[in-house]
């Protein structure tokens, strides 16, 4: 999501005409200043997923760009997918729970919903990227698991402004409030 990012050059226009970086940041430190939890939810590619039979065509952007690769679970992601630096001190902070890595784009492959119940989180305001694929796959998944979801849609990106206008119908259609960064500031 940030300059040197492998996927930068295909969400630079949604990221900077959204200021998705500085709303992410603005939004996950209203919320742990005002003592929620992030829950992050990390798209990692190992060694052994790139041998995969069966990909789709996110799938293989993914794997051709080297996007997410991590070594192992004990290794940082390599240079160009790890997270953004400011967002850091949120993400690695002792309150914050990363769920394990999800392999297409929903939290079905990973232990996301499992965190959440444990920690007996009911209601969930969403971020991130991609804006119609993992940030919309997760919104639809929780809400269909039987979580109360918000999208906060000025703080996703995507590749191009289309596929974002089609995220943004698809939140209204589906989650239970659709919010720009200062409505959820302001809903906290």
């Amino acid at each position: 999501m940030s300059p040197g990012g492998r996927g930068y050059h295909l969400t630079k226009g949604t990221i900077e005409r959204n200021n998705t970086i500085q709303n992410l940041e603005l939004l996950m430190r209203t919320a742990m200043n005002k003592g929620y939890q992030l829950f992050i939810s990390p798209h990692y590619l190992y060694p052994h997923d790139y041998g995969w039979q069966f990909t789709g065509n996110e799938q293989n952007m993914l794997l051709g760009l080297r996007m997410y690769q991590v070594a192992n679970a004990y290794t940082p992601p390599s240079y160009g997918a790890d997270f953004v630096h400011s967002f850091k001190p949120y993400i690695f902070d002792r309150r914050t729970v990363i769920a394990t890595p999800h392999k297409v784009a929903s939290p079905q492959t990973n232990d996301l919903e499992y965190q959440l119940r444990q920690h007996r989180k009911e209601k969930i305001i969403i971020a991130g990227v991609l804006s119609n694929v993992c940030v919309e796959s997760h919104m639809r998944h929780l809400i269909e698991t039987g979580f109360e979801t918000a999208v906060v849609y000025d703080a996703t990106a995507t590749i191009s402004e289309e596929d974002f206008q089609a995220a943004v119908i698809n939140y209204k259609a589906f989650a239970s409030a659709t919010w720009t960064t200062q409505e959820a500031i302001s809903n906290l």
